[in-house]
């Protein structure tokens, strides 16, 4: 299988959810773990060129996001955890 954007593009949200879930369990070490896993993923996304300008604006929010994720509040963390659902969901529903 080729990894092309839409790839990590799915596969982000998952590692976020890992990153806030062992955050809230007062795993610090791995949640930065998983920081750093989501942030390569959207590195790849960038670096890839297969998005438009407007797309590459919302990644780099987005890593940025994702870099200072300790200090969201519970409204941009909603956000930045949902913002790969549709990825997810539309990357899934080609092996059904």
């Amino acid at each position: 299988m080729e990894k092309d954007s839409f790839f990590y593009a799915a596969n982000v949200e998952p590692e976020i959810a890992r990153m806030f879930k062992a955050y809230n369990a007062g795993q610090k070490e791995v949640a930065e773990k998983f920081k750093n896993i989501s942030i390569k993923m959207v590195d790849e996304i960038l670096t890839k060129q297969e998005i438009s300008s407007v797309g590459r604006e919302e990644w780099f929010t987005i890593r940025n996001m994702i870099e200072g994720y300790e200090n969201l509040d519970t409204y941009m963390k909603q956000v930045l955890l949902f913002y790969g659902r549709p990825f997810s969901e539309k990357f899934m529903k080609q092996f059904d």
